[in-house]
């Protein structure tokens, strides 16, 4: 992801808007995208998306090291206030998994499983694994935006892995032996 940054730097230092639309044009679907599977509807996610890319030129030229990591700490902040002010669930945002296009399997009956599985995982896990194998931010970045050492990342993306791995291999023999 170092072209985003490249691209936020040449937008801080040397005010190339056509650099910060390349930015904007790579990232905004893709956020639109993890917001609607962190449980927003359409319209809240589209809301979110144009709320934290302002918040985001509004701070990024102090630090822009990590452009994405900010860009989607921001979102998730501006995801949790909401729902704090608004008092609504963020319980089983795997549902909203089902309108987009993501990498499931073709097996609708294994689709769902496979909800199932991450239904289980606390959503700190969700948000990692979102982040890292969805939205295709590495550790560092995944780090950065939650606030966590990159070594915990890792930690924890092998070790929520590992458990849906395992859970599914359990579900695999109970249903072929059941």
């Amino acid at each position: 992801m170092s072209e985003s940054k490249d691209q936020i730097l040449a937008w801080c230092r040397d005010g190339d808007a056509a650099a910060f639309r390349e930015f904007y044009r790579a990232q905004a679907a893709r956020l639109w995208k993890f917001l609607i599977a962190r449980g927003c509807d359409g319209e809240a996610a589209y809301d979110f998306v144009a709320e934290a890319f302002l918040r985001f030129i509004q701070t990024v030229c102090r630090d822009p090291r990590a452009p994405v990591a900010l860009l989607y700490r921001i979102a998730l902040n501006l995801r949790i206030d909401a729902h704090r002010r608004e008092k609504t669930s963020l319980a089983d945002p795997t549902d909203k998994l089902d309108e987009l296009p993501a990498p499931v399997p073709d097996d609708p009956d294994e689709h769902a499983h496979v909800r199932a599985l991450v239904r289980g995982l606390g959503a700190t896990e969700q948000n990692l694994l979102l982040l890292r194998y969805w939205i295709g931010l590495s550790h560092k970045e995944v780090a950065q935006a939650l606030g966590l050492p990159e070594g915990t990342v890792r930690r924890k993306c092998a070790e929520a892995l590992n458990g849906l791995r395992e859970e599914w291999q359990r579900r695999q023999d109970k249903h072929a032996t059941g």
